[in-house]
């Protein structure tokens, strides 16, 4: 027993974070039609939407993020009379609408049939707040089949610069001794069979080694090997993990590096799936994404209180009414019986200037929201 600690040594100190954790954490929502073709035109122009929304997210320390798939029903039913397609002629038959125009939120007019518009804003948000050299790990069609054809979307994602609002950046430079890896396998060690050398059967499911970037990977000192393809924190003096919480000060929720990220795929789960124990505190609706000042004629919307004040984890919902009435009245689940309208689910509403796109209702929205 003595021996043993002997043997044993002290941990190296390490920098502490300047950055604390916020009593009030807010959650935001956004619809999949932040990149509908009205809003952008190619992919070049649906990576810059993001990237203002994950810039915005990491200077306000928003901890989760939520897309939710806007039923495409909803898109294909939008008032022929407000479209404008530029370069052919649209006749107007109060018969025939649909055959004057095409479906105005098809895939392949912006991002292709391959990955569909929840999950390429989903996968931006999580790339902005991913280190280059975990990009291709993270994204592996073998991690998730979801991400069969998604690194090609991420072309003009590569060429924008680092966002220096990240955990790490003006933290008591926490960067020179803490470092963003992933758990990853040893070579599977080759076994002797008929005088010939092959690689054994068994599968690698734990490591002590980690690619933090560098040309070799890390090995940890720990006692316990941990699952690869786990994202984690290196104290790089000791060679051990230590969470994010201990090594940034401030976490999203689920103790990510950054904001959380998550699906919904159905209205409800915007709301049941919350990573939160105990629930959102209060939920906000910010109108946004209505350029023709439609939904101020919405009564629905007259009888929610204006927003005062922001405590505990707030969930702000941010876009067009219209679609966040469609995916409510799409939601085949049980949870809103009692529940006429998708206005009655919100506590306040925020007041912003009119007409302005999603991103920049975004900006607006969390400076009014957090300071």
């Amino acid at each position: 027993m003595a021996k043993r600690k002997a043997t044993e040594s002290e941990p190296l100190p390490t920098k502490k974070p300047s950055k604390s954790v916020s009593e009030t954490t807010v959650s935001i929502c956004i619809p999949s039609t932040v990149i509908s073709p009205k809003n952008a035109y190619n992919l070049q122009q649906i990576t810059n939407i993001i990237y203002q929304i994950a810039k915005a997210c990491t200077i306000y320390k928003v901890a989760e993020i939520v897309v939710f798939d806007v039923p495409e029903l909803n898109n294909e039913q939008e008032d022929v009379k407000s479209t404008v397609v530029v370069g052919s002629k649209v006749k107007f038959v109060e018969d025939e609408p649909e055959k004057s125009l095409a479906s105005p939120n098809k895939k392949s007019s912006v991002n292709g049939d391959d990955v569909s518009p929840s999950l390429l804003v989903a996968s931006l948000l999580q790339f902005f707040i991913t280190p280059p050299y975990l990009v291709k790990t993270m994204f592996s069609s073998h991690l998730n089949s979801k991400f069969k054809n998604i690194l090609p979307k991420f072309t003009y994602a590569f060429k924008l610069p680092k966002i220096t609002t990240l955990p790490f950046m003006q933290n008591n430079q926490v960067y020179k001794v803490l470092k963003e890896g992933m758990i990853i396998p040893r070579e599977t060690p080759l076994m002797r069979k008929k005088n010939k050398k092959t690689k054994s059967d068994h599968k690698i499911t734990v490591s002590k080694y980690v690619n933090i970037g560098e040309k070799e990977a890390l090995k940890l000192e720990i006692k316990r090997e941990i699952p690869i393809y786990s994202r984690v924190t290196v104290d790089l003096k000791n060679k051990t993990v230590v969470s994010p919480l201990q090594a940034y000060g401030v976490i999203g929720h689920k103790a990510a590096f950054g904001y959380h990220v998550r699906m919904a795929s159905e209205f409800n789960k915007i709301f049941t799936q919350s990573p939160i124990s105990d629930g959102y505190s209060s939920t906000i609706y910010v109108n946004c994404d209505d350029y023709f000042g439609n939904n101020n004629k919405i009564k629905e919307l007259d009888n929610l209180s204006t927003f005062k004040e922001a405590t505990g984890n707030v969930l702000m919902v941010l876009g067009n009414y219209k679609d966040l009435q469609a995916g409510f009245k799409a939601d085949s689940s049980n949870v809103f019986q009692n529940v006429e309208n998708v206005a009655q689910l919100f506590d306040s509403k925020l007041n912003i200037p009119d007409g302005c796109r999603i991103e920049d209702a975004i900006l607006i929205s969390l400076a009014k929201v957090i300071e």
